[in-house]
């Protein structure tokens, strides 16, 4: 009886030595991001910037909202509650060197990291990207939010050649 108790008592110190002497004790254990907070979106943004990025993440080019040929003032985007937005974007006419505001509208919505922009627009605007954009949040704080489309054939039809997505930087007014 005594080698039984013995025995036993000797497998159960042998199991926890090995449960307690992981190797894994140094590492840090996986966290699951938790998705964006929806209500620090709604409210009023300007279009910081926007950066080109090629197939490895790095940047190709920035396009700051406030460049020195760009006297316009900032794009604004109002994100309301309900799911709706209004935009509103300026664009600079160097020959006639004045800015003309135009002013678009849509919906929006988010899904853990994807953010799906609808829009309302002119039909050849429509035509390349369907009506519609999906991003990824990078980032949604109490001040900036950022978030990265890879570019359609179309679209990047328009950048340098090693283009292939863009990263949009907004901060809250």
């Amino acid at each position: 009886m005594k080698n039984i108790l013995l025995t036993a008592l000797s497998s159960v110190v042998l199991c926890l030595s090995f449960v307690a002497c992981s190797g894994d004790d140094d590492s840090t254990p996986a966290v699951t991001p938790t998705p964006p907070n929806i209500e620090k979106l709604i409210g009023k943004w300007y279009h910081e910037k926007e950066v080109a990025l090629d197939a490895n993440g790095k940047v190709v080019s920035v396009d700051p909202e406030d460049s020195e040929d760009n006297t316009c003032s900032p794009s604004t985007v109002d994100f309301k509650a309900d799911g709706t937005y209004e935009d509103v974007y300026y664009s600079y006419y160097e020959l006639e060197d004045n800015c003309e505001s135009y002013t678009g509208n849509g919906k929006w919505s988010i899904n853990g990291y994807t953010f799906t922009l609808e829009y309302e627009g002119e039909e050849e605007e429509k035509d390349k990207s369907g009506g519609s954009i999906i991003y990824t949040i990078i980032e949604l704080s109490d001040n900036t939010f950022e978030i990265e489309t890879p570019l359609s054939k179309d679209i990047a039809a328009d950048y340098k050649p090693n283009v292939v997505k863009l990263r949009q930087v907004f901060k809250k007014l």
